[in-house]
């Protein structure tokens, strides 16, 4: 009997010690992919100072989706407050604003580095990469101009959860991500410049990606092959509600519609419509 319960005492304290191993070989990893440093160079936009640049940057970043993550008052929200996923905040940019100059925000935005050389986490900075330095500078120029109010500070305290995905690769620093964006421009996979539905590409790459995947294949949401399956009209319906075919309410869209894609101008919605309709085609085509 003794016995018995040495051999139980002894199991049990392997198995706690395996553990706390475990854990500390999991926190030092995970640490030492946050502090990590990522060699960004410092590369400015011109950055607009009228009103109607301002008020065009304010429309782009409720559309790219910066007035969503950080409130339409850029006061910041809790992006996870979770025990084991952790409490991340996508903190109040009119704090920003006022320590960043447009260089670093510029970095921020596009690179996901701050200005200690360190990625954030949990922003989607691949599908930033991409905005031209008219956009951009349109969106810091509104960012400038709106007023100072109280918010939440940048907050990154990782749980357990959250600390194990970064070591398994499940997730990865957003600076990390946008090197991926790198590879699939480098591939030539979305059309540029003078090419045909060069601009639906643009706006599927910078406002599409974050929920449907660098390719648009599906991520969170599902390949956007779906979208050859609406009329013009119906795309129109779908995207100002987030109301797919048949009446159907889908929640994550009908948010996202309503306060981001209903702010596309006609003209935008025509060539991404265009561009994934394109899209559906060529991947429908057999391989050569």
């Amino acid at each position: 009997m003794h016995r018995a319960l040495r051999w139980i005492r002894n199991v049990v304290v392997s198995l706690v010690v395996l553990l706390l191993i475990i854990v500390a070989t999991v926190y030092a990893l995970s640490e030492r992919i946050i502090r990590r440093t990522y060699d960004e160079p410092l590369v400015p936009v011109a950055v607009p100072t009228d009103s109607a640049s301002i008020t065009e940057g304010g429309r782009l970043a409720l559309v790219h989706g910066c007035r969503g993550c950080h409130m339409k008052d850029l006061s910041g929200q809790w992006f996870e407050d979770d025990f084991l996923i952790g409490r991340l905040a996508a903190p109040n940019l009119t704090e920003a604003a006022q320590k960043y100059s447009d260089a670093e925000l510029v970095r921020l935005i596009r690179h996901g580095v701050r200005p200690d050389g360190k990625s954030v986490l949990a922003m989607p900075s691949e599908m930033f990469t991409p905005l031209t330095d008219a956009d951009l500078g349109a969106i810091i120029a509104y960012i400038r101009s709106v007023a100072a109010v109280p918010g939440l500070s940048r907050t990154v305290q990782l749980g357990p959860m959250a600390r194990f995905g970064l070591v398994t690769g499940q997730y990865e620093p957003s600076a990390v991500w946008v090197h991926k964006v790198d590879s699939v421009t480098a591939s030539g996979y979305y059309p540029v410049a003078d090419q045909p539905n060069a601009l639906g590409a643009y706006l599927a790459r910078t406002s599409c990606t974050e929920c449907h995947g660098l390719t648009l294949n599906g991520d969170f949401g599902p390949n956007l092959r779906i979208a050859a399956g609406y009329t013009r009209e119906q795309f129109a319906h779908f995207f100002a509600t987030g109301e797919a075919q048949g009446g159907r309410e889908l929640p994550l869209m009908s948010v996202m519609a309503r306060n981001r894609f209903s702010h596309f101008t006609d003209e935008e919605e025509s060539a991404l419509y265009a561009y994934l309709v394109a899209r559906a085609s060529a991947q429908d085509q057999p391989a050569p």
